[in-house]
């Protein structure tokens, strides 16, 4: 009886253990500026991912989750790998993309469970991948090789057995974008494009039209302000011929009433 309790323990904890949740891991919506380039991708966060797992060996604030970068074989590779007891430090960033004899994917730590819960929270909340550039330390969060295409996965880890109880699926294949020498750049081609005609023409004529209506606006002005310009009238003690008439001209009273 005791054995078939220990039995039935082993079974429940292997299937804990080996538990793929029905998640596939993807790349956050086109809101996002610069969510695929040569050497990095934008992933949605992992939130709510695992949180109806039972009977784990940790606790919310305890279990961690870790992210799996991997390209070519490298997906089979950790699939195969995935129960050993080292699996964290099998495949430590700088050796992982070396060439094809290389484990061909890492693994970098995104954080613990706890903080990627149920529902909306506010602001955008998201995951880089390969943020860290071209760091040199074992699971680090380096830069993607660039123009491959490669494939993630989010796994939960117990941090006291370095475990992996839950992983979500694949995603999809991701394709990074391909870098291009300066010196393959072509530059007759953007030189004589339609658009660079058009981006330099018309700010140039706007420019030039506005430099117009700026000189017509000020001749105008001048020539209102010497027609409008008031000229003082001449002195009245000037050039006016003085007449007396006859009647007046004595110095004696005059007035037209008779007595």
């Amino acid at each position: 009886m005791t054995s078939m309790a220990i039995t039935l323990v082993l079974c429940v904890s292997l299937a804990v253990n080996d538990a793929e949740v029905a998640i596939t891991p993807e790349i956050f919506p086109s809101v996002v500026i610069g969510i695929l380039t040569s050497t990095t991708v934008i992933l949605k966060q992992p939130r709510c991912y695992f949180d109806k797992l039972e009977g784990l060996p940790c606790f919310l604030h305890q279990c961690e989750i870790w992210l799996v970068v991997a390209r070519g074989h490298g997906v089979k590779r950790f699939d195969s790998e995935k129960t050993s007891a080292d699996i964290l430090s099998r495949s430590p960033y700088p050796d992982a993309f070396q060439d094809n004899m290389s484990p061909n994917y890492f693994i970098t730590r995104v954080g613990v469970q706890s903080s990627f819960p149920c529902g909306e929270l506010p602001g955008i909340r998201y995951f880089q991948v390969g943020s860290e550039g071209m760091c040199d330390t074992a699971n680090c969060n380096g830069a993607l090789p660039a123009g491959e295409t490669i494939r993630v996965k989010y796994i939960l880890v117990d941090p006291t057995s370095e475990r992996i109880e839950s992983e979500t699926r694949w995603s999809q294949p991701i394709t990074l974008l391909t870098t291009r020498a300066i010196s393959s750049i072509d530059e007759s081609t953007w030189k004589r494009s339609a658009a660079m005609v058009v981006v330099t023409v018309v700010p140039s004529c706007t420019l030039a039209v506005l430099l117009l209506l700026l000189a017509v606006a000020l001749v105008q002005d001048c020539f209102f302000q010497e027609q409008t310009e008031i000229t003082e009238p001449p002195s009245l003690g000037h050039g006016i011929r003085r007449y007396n008439t006859h009647n007046v001209y004595n110095s004696e009273y005059y007035s037209n009433v008779q007595i």
